[in-house]
This record gives structure tokens, sequence and C-alpha cells, in this order.
């Protein structure tokens, strides 16, 4: 059968139509696909992002329980906005936690989207360096009667000993005139001038050298009534026995030690004071037994205890009069102290009467039991009388004067003295412990819990 033209005609136009609806399908179906992916994707980043917030959050709110609580260890599924976030705390140390937080849209069952951040949380602190077992200013130091210093001394004062008085350590006097005398020192010597029958089991650098027996070598400009183990370099010398090498003249000029500043500001000190006074103000404590805990705190006062009383620190505190510890009681630091430091002070800026800070009888000050804490005792005390006294088996961590003088007798124990001026007799002992270097003060329970900066990181 033959086909006319206009049955052609209407095929094509059919045929055509179906390839264009074909097409159109084709393409709309294209569309929507892609409509559906972009939405979705869409979707994906506004919940990742939400679930960002929502761990974020999530840091924030352990930061804040922390400051409630310090034994706040994280939370589940804390619904928030579109989703939830779970806290997870690991303690690095009593300072410092780890926090990692998950956030969930909209639930961590069938999450959407999740993500996770981790920050480093810590308790604001303050590092003080105590670089030396004793650091005494211009007022020197003054030890007899077989009292005894293991560590070094720094002293920009002279430094005067009678009756074995010995420092197991080096001896350090700074400026142009400072003064050794009658000491026996087991490390090195340096000092303008040393004298007295002293003795050096190290190295010693002076001006001067007099009556001194030394084990190592010695520069000095002027050498008399000496001996010496090591070699010598000198201007002039009488009466010295030299074992090893001499050399004259000293071909380098005697320098003096650097004269430097006691180890705490002013501006740390008036901190610490800020900080007592956010815990609140009590008039004068006195406990005679029993146990009891405070701080932070000021005390517009006197602190005493005696008896078998206990005072359990639990923040800075600050005693505007004195402090009196006897008869076998203790002052110590909170456990939750870790092995940070803390720190009770007496007195008030410039002022020459309150301040004045005793321990006596086996009374105790000290740290949180952890290695490494240690109870700091400060004075403010002007210089005049006694700042800080101790004495008859009393056991304290760190004594600081540092406008007032420190006096430590009968066989009194202490971890590192500094002071204005230092007297220390009848078998009293410092004893340097490594690592106060870099001592941090914590501001202990009652400070305040940050995000450490640098630590944020988002891990997933």
């Amino acid at each position: 059968m033959k086909l006319s033209p206009s049955s052609l005609t209407h095929g094509s136009i059919l045929l055509l139509a179906l390839i264009v609806s074909a097409s159109v399908v084709t393409a709309t179906v294209g569309f929507f696909n892609y409509y559906a992916s972009a939405v979705q994707a869409e979707r994906f980043s506004l919940a990742a992002a939400q679930a960002r917030s929502l761990a974020e959050a999530g840091i924030d709110k352990a930061v804040y329980e922390l400051n409630q609580s310090g034994s706040y260890s994280g939370e589940t599924d804390t619904p928030l906005g579109n989703g939830v976030f779970s806290v997870s705390v690991a303690s690095i140390d009593s300072n410092t936690k780890r926090v990692t937080v998950t956030g969930s849209v909209p639930n961590s069952v069938r999450p959407t989207a999740t993500k996770v951040v981790q920050a480093t949380i810590g308790i604001d602190a303050s590092v003080v360096s105590f670089n030396y077992g004793v650091q005494i200013g211009q007022g020197g130091v003054t030890m007899s009667n077989s009292s005894k210093i293991i560590g070094n001394v720094y002293a920009g004062g002279n430094i005067v000993g009678t009756n074995s008085a010995r420092i197991q350590g080096d001896a350090i006097v700074s400026g142009p005139a400072g003064i050794i005398e009658g000491m026996v020192i087991d490390g090195n010597a340096w000092s303008h001038t040393i004298k007295g029958d002293s003795t050096v089991g190290g190295n010693a650098n002076h001006s001067v050298l007099q009556g001194t027996t030394v084990t190592g070598s010695v520069v000095a400009d002027a050498i008399s009534n000496c001996t010496i183990g090591g070699t010598a370099k000198y201007d002039t010398r009488s009466s010295c026995t030299v074992s090893g090498i001499a050399t004259t003249p000293n071909p380098n000029a005697f320098v003096p030690a650097e004269v430097l500043p006691l180890p705490i500001s002013e501006a740390q000190i008036d901190a610490w004071e800020a900080e007592a006074v956010i815990g609140g103000t009590v008039s004068s404590q006195t406990f005679s037994s029993g146990t009891r805990s405070l701080g932070p705190m000021k005390i517009n006062g006197d602190l005493t205890l005696s008896g078998s009383a206990e005072l359990v620190v639990t923040g800075i505190l600050w005693v505007t009069g004195e402090i009196k510890l006897s008869n076998t009681s203790v002052l110590r630091l909170d456990a939750s102290y870790g092995n940070s430091n803390g720190v009770v002070m007496a007195g008030v800026d410039e002022s020459a009467s309150a301040g004045y800070i005793e321990i006596s009888n086996s009374a105790q000050a000290l740290g949180s039991g952890v290695a490494g804490s240690h109870l700091m005792l400060l004075s403010q005390r002007e210089m005049g009388s006694d700042a800080i006294k101790t004495s008859n088996n009393s056991v304290t961590a760190i004594l600081y004067a540092g406008e007032g003088q420190i006096e430590i007798s009968n066989s009194a124990d202490l971890k590192e003295v500094t002071a204005h001026r230092l007297k220390i007799t009848n078998n009293s002992t410092v004893t340097y412990e490594s690592g106060l270097q870099n001592a941090s003060f914590s501001n202990g329970p009652g400070g305040s819990w940050a995000v450490v900066p640098g630590t944020y990181a988002i891990t997933r």
C-alpha cells in the first residue's frame, strides 16, 4: 500500500513530538534530581553548622559547670536548639582538664550531621620562679650554730656565718661590696670579698679572698692567708698555698653578680588580695580544736590556731592583722589543690605593724598532700621587727617577707625562704625542693576555669 504525503507528515510530527516529550521529561527529571541533591547538600551543610554550634555550646556549658563544681564529669544528649550535645571531661592534672563535646542534629541516634570539638580547660594560675633555696635582699643573711641551707643562696647583702653555719650549694652576694664571711660553702662562691676562715668546696670568684680554703680554682684580684687546691688567677698574693697553676696578673677584672629583684611583685600581691576579697570578709578567726575549711576569704583582723586545731585552706586567705600557729595546730591546703601551691597572706601594704607571722611548737603549714604542693606564708610587714618567725620544730613550706626579716630557729624545717633579711640559727634547715623554679600558685577551688588559649580544635 502506498502512503500519501499527508500520512508521512502526520507520522513525522508524532515522532518529533515523542522525542521532544522524552527530552522534556528527561530534563525535568534531571532538574528535580539536581534540585533534590542541592537541597540535601544545603540541609547537610546547615545541619553540620548547627552541630558545630551545639558542640561549642557544650564547651561553654562545661566551663560554667566546672566553675560551679570542680567534680563535674560531663553529660549526655542534652537538648539545645535543633539537636543535642554530649560532654566528656578527662582530668589531666588538678588544674587542667580535657573537654570533648559531640554535637548532633537532630539527635545522636540517627544524626543528619555530627561535629566533635575538644579544648583544654584550666584554672587561672600565677607562676612564681624561686630559683634559689634562699633569696635575700639587701638586708643579707646571718647564720649560726650549725644552721644549714641545702640549696643555692643569693643575697643582695652580706652572708655572715658562725659556729659551723653551712650552705650545701652555691653562695652568691651581688653588688660591688658584698661580703661572705665565716661560712662553710659546699659549692661555688661569688662575692666582692670572702674572708673569716670560710671554706669553699667548689670554685671561688672574688675581688678579695682572705683567710679562706678553696678546694677548686680561684679567680681574684688579691689573695692572702689562703689555701687553694686548684688553679689561681690573681694580681697580688700573700701567704697563700696554690696547688694548681698560678697565673698573674689576672687577665680579667672582677665582675660582681647582678642585683636581682625578689620574685613576687606588688602587682601580684594586689591580685591575690583581690582574689581573696571575692570570697567575702570576716572578722578575726581563733580556733583551738576541730577541723574547719576557709577560703577564698579576707580576714579583717587576726588568724590564730592553737592546740589541735586544723584549718583547711580552700582558696587564698588574706589576713590584715597577724597569723599565729602553735601547739601542733595545722594549716594546710585542700586536697583539690593537687600538685599546685597556695597562698596565705598577712598584713597590708606599707604597714610596719600589721602582718606578723609566727609558727612555733611543732605547728605545721602544709600543702595538699600531693608531691610538689606547698603552702606559702607571705608577710607584707615593712622593715622594723620580725615579719616572720618560726621555731621549735615547726614545719612549713615556703616563707616570704619581701620587705621584712625572717627569723628561723630551733630545728625549724622549710622548703624555700625569700626575705629582705634572714636570720637562721640553732640547727634549723632550709631544704630547697627542685621544681620551685616555676612554682604554680593556683587560685584554688575558688579560682575560675577557662579555656586555655590555643587548645580549641575540631576533631571530627
